[in-house]
């Protein structure tokens, strides 16, 4: 048996200072019939719904658009889990596999799978909380750094920052392990 998902065309856009993500999707296997969509903060907001050349269209003006007001186009973008979780989701993926689900023996989950509803995420050493990125095949997880490491680029001349990126890293690695999640399109 032979399982065929269409998952929607996906644009990711980050603007930073302040950061803010927005997610462009264009769904619809059917010429005449197409949805385009942004996520953003975790909401869903329809754009329009029409041709595919009209929605492919409007989905160069928008990219156009957004580029004016100061997004760039990037392959990922890491976010809280509230703000991913609806974007896996526009993305056909109800579930992904953990591989710390499948060391677990009581679980009997030889394969880790579970459902994103069900999914409680990763936690740092220190009880915080994980940033999640979307890379349109893999879901990553990195820890989120304390607003005071992630602003100690700030005013760093080109010869200060390999250092302090190096220190960046280092505080990164001590709160947590970057992981990597396949998903599931079932």
């Amino acid at each position: 048996m032979t399982f065929m998902t269409s998952h929607p065309t996906l644009e990711t856009f980050v603007k930073r200072g302040p950061y803010e993500v927005r997610y462009l999707l264009l769904a619809g296997d059917n010429p005449g019939a197409n949805t385009l969509f942004q996520i953003a903060a975790g909401i869903r907001t329809d754009i329009a719904t029409g041709s595919q050349y009209e929605m492919q269209k409007r989905q160069g003006e928008l990219m156009q658009q957004w580029s004016t007001e100061g997004f760039k186009h990037e392959k990922q973008a890491f976010e809280p889990w509230s703000h991913v979780f609806p974007l896996l989701t526009a993305m056909g993926h109800p579930a992904l596999y953990d591989p710390e689900l499948a060391k677990d023996a009581k679980r009997m989950n030889p394969t880790g799978y579970v459902r994103l509803t069900q999914w409680a995420g990763r936690h740092t050493k220190d009880g915080s909380e994980y940033e999640y990125a979307f890379d349109g095949n893999l879901l990553l997880a990195q820890p989120k750094l304390p607003p005071h490491i992630a602003r100690s680029l700030e005013g760093k001349t080109k010869e200060e920052l390999p250092k302090a990126m190096l220190q960046i890293m280092e505080h990164r690695n001590s709160l947590g392990p970057f992981c990597q999640f396949v998903l599931s399109d079932r």
